[in-house]
């Protein structure tokens, strides 16, 4: 019997079950106002560490329709200090992304311009690929960017193909950067002990799910199936990249093992 398992399953069944989320003292404009209240009643205190939550089971919260991964920021970007480019991220994401009508035209490199997934160019000439490495990079080329006024917009110096734009690294071994690699946050948060998901009905938590452990490859193996994206989110006026990976919940369900309706 995994004692550990036996223990999330008691606090769900004890604290959370038949309830729905009360977020009153929250922050209401955080996404993660429900997750938090989550966690507290399951007797964790919230954070932004990238370990499993619950001594070696990673905790994810019920979603209407994706459920995220991890917020992963790329090991290099193209506006990093240190790059021979020396482009400022707020430029990085005017010329690279696109702009907002309904935000006042404020650009964000999300959405349209950034490929989710291997192997297919987006209309901005951007396209993800994966390496023998298992290092995942976005590159721009400008002989693929189908926009009307590229030549107008994009510096001579860009005015080129296979520019590399993000890279994260796969395994550590092969890590040039200070920040970890996928192959360290996945091991991290889901192949300790592994996961488990707490569902609702109605808004109500009726169910908790557990999945077994997950590791590097298995996860990249659907990466480059396209089963789990690339969710950008960075947009100008906030440091913060919003490198999150997701899958739709329809994927995560397949990788349930085990489920809970009621305490046994």
């Amino acid at each position: 019997m995994d004692a550990v398992k036996e223990k999330i399953k008691e606090l769900f069944f004890k604290n959370v079950y038949g309830l729905s989320p009360n977020i009153e003292g929250y922050d209401k404009k955080h996404a993660g106002a429900k997750g938090h209240w989550l966690e507290k009643k399951l007797g964790k205190t919230p954070d932004a560490s990238n370990e499993a939550d619950f001594w070696g089971y990673e905790c994810k919260n019920f979603t209407s329709n994706k459920t995220t991964w991890g917020d992963w920021s790329a090991n290099e970007y193209i506006f990093d200090k240190n790059n021979e480019f020396q482009i400022p991220r707020d430029k990085f994401i005017k010329l690279f992304g696109k702009p907002n009508q309904a935000k006042k035209n404020r650009c964000s490199w999300s959405g349209q311009p950034v490929p989710d997934s291997p192997n297919k160019y987006t209309l901005f000439g951007q396209i993800m690929s994966i390496d023998e490495s298992l290092n995942i990079s976005i590159t721009y080329s400008f002989e693929k960017d189908q926009r009307d006024n590229k030549f107008d917009l994009m510096p001579k110096e860009f005015h080129t193909n296979n520019l590399l734009l993000a890279k994260w690294y796969g395994y550590e071994r092969n890590n040039n950067s200070k920040k970890t690699a996928l192959e360290t946050k996945i091991s991290k948060k889901f192949n300790q002990k592994g996961w488990f998901k707490c569902l609702m009905k109605n808004n109500t938590y009726n169910e908790i799910a557990f999945g077994k452990p997950i590791n590097f490859e298995f996860w990249m193996n659907y990466v480059e199936k396209g089963d789990i994206f690339f969710d950008s989110g960075m947009y100008q006026g906030n440091n913060r990249n919003y490198s999150q990976w997701r899958s739709i919940n329809s994927f995560w369900e397949e990788l349930i093992e085990e489920r809970y309706t009621k305490a046994i």
